[in-house]
This record gives structure tokens, sequence and C-alpha cells, in this order.
């Protein structure tokens, strides 16, 4: 599971930079705020974070107050993991 904040394209990455530092101090603020640790990678122009515990996903999305001038603060998702998924049963008819 994994928060997933979308950063824009064009401008030679530059748009992407500047979202990404935003994000950065945001979470940053956040993080702090509610002493909770963190991880982050960027994947294409996504940037993934990543928390030690399954209850920390709700606490943020119940506490994530965006600040309405930056677009990129508001445009995350909550992904979960498909790999955890079990096969389907073959042997039902």
């Amino acid at each position: 599971m994994y928060i997933e904040f979308t950063l824009p394209t064009g401008a030679a990455g530059q748009a992407a930079a500047h979202s990404n530092m935003v994000i950065n101090n945001a979470l940053r603020e956040w993080s702090n705020k509610y002493d909770i640790p963190y991880s982050t990678k960027i994947v294409k122009y996504t940037k993934r974070v990543t928390f030690n515990n399954d209850e920390h996903y709700s606490l943020f999305a119940m506490t994530w107050n965006v600040d309405k001038k930056f677009h990129a603060l508001s445009r995350w998702r909550l992904i979960t993991d498909l790999n955890n998924k079990s096969a389907p049963d073959l042997d039902q008819k």
C-alpha cells in the first residue's frame, strides 16, 4: 500500500521538480506534526509515499489538509498492493 502523488509533466521537468519540492515540504510538516516516519520514491511522474504501519494511511487520509494554492498537494490517491491478492481457485466448477 502507498500514497501516490501525480507530478505534472512538461516544462522540461521544472513543473515536476517544483511540485515535488512543495509536496516534500508539506509531507515533512505533516510527519513532524503527527510524529510518523515515511519513505518516498519517485517513479516516472508519480511520487510514492510509504509508511511502516497500515493505520498511518487512514490517518493520512483524514488529516492531510491541502493548501488550495498548490494544486500538486491535492493530486494524491491511495494505492493498494495488488500483488497481495490470492489467486482464484481453479478447482471450482
